[in-house]
């Protein structure tokens, strides 16, 4: 882990450097991510999970602009059962470390439309349910890294603030069905995440 953040860092770092004298910004962003798995055989946004990072970007005069992102975001999967005699749920927490680059687009409107790729590390897999936790062996075969796509739209609230929407989905799974079983396209579990974020910005 210590590895991971301490890349986030340098990378930001680089980035800011060759961004120095050509419009740029950075600072700090926080929100919350409603999260689904597909392939887990449960449904619904109802796994709410955190996250909290910082931020570095290139502007130009023509509206575009460019971000790179380093963040702490938890995915996964909630489901409670309907019955009331059985109480059970089955909760799935995917911590992984993350680094969006996003392009956009900033309207006259106040209005940003962003889209990109997210590289994720894995750093922290846990299934539970009502009788505890999953054996490793099965909580392992997650893959450690994950690809995502991000689509999004922003609201520029002030100089200093900007609220966001974001989808984001696996491109790849993140992890394969068991003994690798398939049907056509679809070859594993996958997430999908719906982002609220704050962005702050400090420069």
């Amino acid at each position: 882990m210590n590895r991971v953040l301490l890349l986030g860092f340098v990378l930001l770092c680089l980035g800011s450097t060759q961004m120095q004298g050509q419009s740029f910004r950075g600072g700090l962003l926080a929100g919350v991510a409603a999260t689904q798995v597909d392939g887990d055989t449960y449904g619904g946004y109802d796994k709410a999970g955190p996250i909290a990072g910082f931020w570095v970007e290139r502007s130009k005069l023509s509206g575009w602009f460019y971000r790179l992102s380093f963040r702490f975001i938890q995915k996964g999967s909630y489901a409670k059962s309907r019955s009331t005699d059985i109480p059970d749920f089955y909760r799935m927490r995917l911590n992984y470390f993350d680094l969006p680059v996003l392009a956009g687009y900033r309207f006259v409107n106040g209005f940003n439309v962003v889209l990109g790729l997210s590289g994720g590390y894995l750093s922290k897999a846990t299934e539970e349910n009502s009788l505890g936790p999953y054996p490793q062996e099965e909580v392992s075969t997650f893959k450690k890294f994950e690809i995502a796509g991000i689509a999004g739209m922003e609201y520029n609230y002030s100089s200093k603030w900007r609220f966001g929407l974001n989808l984001s989905y696996s491109i790849l799974p993140v992890r394969p069905y068991k003994d690798n079983i398939s049907y056509r396209m679809n070859n594993g579990q996958y997430n999908r995440v719906i982002e609220f974020v704050s962005i702050y910005r400090i420069q």
